[in-house]
């Protein structure tokens, strides 16, 4: 979860700059904390589909914007979502293979600054499987018999685009500087009108 707020010195310089029209400030603020949380959530996707090798993403479905108003001037950006299966991101062979055409290990890879990992567990390797619905997936065996097996997954959307060090982290000087040109700029629109 992301929040944006005002802090009491921008308030104060919100209503300093609109002078006689001082009233406005909270509608002002308002329309310029909406805005921002709408380019951060752009700029959050952006920045998560740059740094993993997710197939499709679905970050901006994934996220949905609590807006700011009058009275309450704070926007609350939320990520929902569970783990994606481990296909939904870069695995070699990308299709069940049997007999002589089944590789000695299967790959994948999740970030994009990293290398193609083997998926094995001491003996036991990870294999692409075709269920019998047709669904093709990751899968590994739980232990030495062929059953159970489970599926393999990684992050969920809610936690890439969280991640300190690879998007939030790029994103949020950003956050800050349109946040203060989005002030700006409704300054200047109540002051024109």
């Amino acid at each position: 979860m992301i929040r944006f707020e005002y802090d009491g010195d921008t308030l104060a310089k919100v209503e300093k700059k609109l002078g006689s029209l001082k009233s406005e400030a909270p509608k002002a603020l308002k329309n310029a904390i909406n805005a921002t949380a709408k380019q951060a959530r752009k700029e959050l996707a952006q920045e998560a589909q740059k740094t993993y090798v997710v197939k499709s993403g679905g970050f901006n479905k994934a996220m949905t914007i609590k807006n700011a108003t009058a009275g309450s001037l704070e926007a609350v950006i939320k990520a929902r979502g569970a783990p994606l299966p481990l296909k939904s991101f870069k695995v070699s062979p990308a299709s069940a293979r049997t007999g002589a055409a089944r590789p000695d290990v299967v790959k994948a890879k999740v970030l994009k600054a990293s290398g193609m990992k083997a998926l094995q567990k001491g003996d036991i390797k990870a294999f692409v499987v075709r269920f019998k619905s047709g669904h093709v997936d990751v899968a590994q065996r739980q232990g030495p018999p062929r059953l159970p097996i489970k599926t393999l997954y990684s992050n969920s959307i809610p936690k890439m685009l969280g991640n300190e060090k690879r998007v939030f982290k790029v994103v949020k000087p950003n956050i800050n500087k349109n946040l203060q040109e989005n002030i700006d700029k409704q300054v200047r629109k109540i002051l024109e009108a």
